[in-house]
């Protein structure tokens, strides 16, 4: 992933600028105001230069002295006359020693916030690091660009095209409300561009892959071919836009017009934090954006189902899905199941596998951690509320059609299907209940967390 730079989105610290309003001692103060808050917060955070406002005449145009790198204000010193401090539209911290309470600046705090600012100060370090961590989420969501290949709804004539509708299509409500750009890029273009890449570019690629899979022979990596060159053409053009999370319209356009499964190059995106959805569900990709930047893991979509897997093409029979329906929610148990395993959450290497047992395409297994919390969640198409709950991963296997099946167990199964807006979830190892409804907060979001 060395030509696609996510360092200063998916991987960008929380860029701080720290001001100071006065002249006396400012350095100093700044100084030992920024050592302590790194030695909290380590790499959550970097600092830009101080600002440091002498007068009241230079608060006038306090605009000037700041940063447009900056996501959020350090006020290391706050007369009253830093009430322009509250009008820059940028979220503001007040440092006390370590992190902890300190009762002499609450004052200032509730000061700036009647002014309409948005201001943080601390009880104690957790506090401080999950904030820090919430806004840092933010912070990257503003920065990320999404290409999206293939077609959308309301954009296309091709009917037939559609493919997922349960996510928001205006790309402009997307902009406003999370700062995330969207560039659509049809899937002539993709294959176009995977068409010029050679057989020796590609081999490159897969030479790089080998480590990553077991008992690979040489029918396999022909076959892998055609999947390092779309890797390859997905990669060239995200850096050449600049973007660093992608979504495709694989089953309803790709498919349609050449029957190429991306899931593996999916994968590897996820593996290098590119955030990396299927079937060009916009909603949840920027659920698995927001969990990511979030908790600086790959995650994972899927679908919820509650009945078992059919070890082939096709569903079990009617009768028996709506038996086992109801075990699922008597029992609180479901099956996240797709074809998109980050090596990065996995404990085994990949096994290569056709697509769906159909004998065409490829896809690849790998074992997902198991006995361990999980956050699944999605936000809503009306970008109003996101829907979460916490759950545990019981067993994995390879259940064939969708490549991977994790058997959950949920705290209220019948709730979170009520309240979810789709059959897609997204997935990140680890209970992120309360960052999660901190950075809701920060995005105007309403959080619908379902416990028991």
């Amino acid at each position: 992933m060395s030509s696609l730079d996510v360092k200063m989105s998916s991987l960008r610290p929380l860029m701080i600028q720290p001001v100071y309003f006065g002249k006396w001692d400012a350095e100093r103060r700044i100084d030992e105001t920024i050592n302590d808050m790194s030695s909290v917060l380590g790499d959550l955070v970097s600092f830009l230069k101080p600002a440091i406002i002498p007068d009241t005449k230079s608060a006038t145009n306090l605009e000037a002295y700041i940063s447009p790198q900056a996501d959020a204000l350090l006020a290391v010193n706050l007369p009253v006359w830093a009430e322009a401090l509250a009008y820059l539209n940028l979220p503001i911290i007040i440092w006390a020693r370590q992190g902890y309470y300190g009762p002499w600046t609450r004052d200032r705090v509730s000061f700036l916030r009647s002014k309409g600012a948005t201001v943080y100060d601390f009880v104690d370090p957790d506090e401080a690091k999950e904030i820090v961590r919430a806004l840092r989420t933010v912070a990257r969501l503003r920065h990320s660009k999404i290409i999206y290949f293939g077609a959308m709804p309301g954009s296309t004539g091709r009917f037939e095209a559609v493919g997922v509708v349960g996510s928001s299509w205006n790309l402009d409500e997307i902009k406003k409300k999370f700062g995330v750009t969207v560039k659509q890029i049809p899937i002539s273009y993709l294959l176009k561009r995977m068409d010029d890449v050679s057989d020796e570019e590609a081999m490159k690629i897969l030479e790089e892959w080998k480590k990553d899979f077991v008992d690979l022979k040489e029918e396999d990596l022909k076959k892998l071919l055609e999947v390092a060159k779309i890797y390859k053409a997905m990669e060239s053009i995200m850096s050449e836009h600049g973007a660093n999370a992608v979504t495709i319209n694989c089953l309803a356009d790709l498919f349609q017009t050449r029957f190429i499964t991306p899931c593996i190059a999916l994968a590897k995106f996820s593996d290098a934090m590119i955030p990396a959805g299927c079937e060009g569900d916009l909603n949840t990709l920027l659920t698995m954006m927001l969990f990511s930047f979030m908790s600086d893991e790959p995650s994972v979509m899927g679908n919820i189902y509650l009945f078992r897997p059919e070890r082939g093409p096709g569903f079990p029979p009617e009768d028996v899905i709506l038996e086992d329906t109801k075990v699922s929610l008597r029992e609180n148990r479901a099956r996240f199941t797709h074809d998109v395993i980050p090596l990065k959450i996995a404990t085994s290497k990949y096994r290569l596998a056709d697509y769906h047992g159909t004998g065409k395409g490829l896809t690849a297994y790998a074992d997902l951690r198991t006995g361990e919390k999980v956050t699944f969640g999605r936000i809503d198409p009306r970008l109003d509320r996101i829907v979460f709950t916490v759950a545990d991963i019981e067993k994995v296997e390879d259940s064939v059609h969708c490549r991977f099946s994790a058997w959950i167990k949920m705290p209220n199964v019948r709730a979170y299907l009520q309240n979810i807006s789709s059959h897609h979830s997204a997935m990140i190892y680890g209970d992120w209940t309360s960052t999660l409804i901190r950075v809701s907060e920060m995005l105007g979001l309403q959080p619908i967390v379902i416990g028991k």
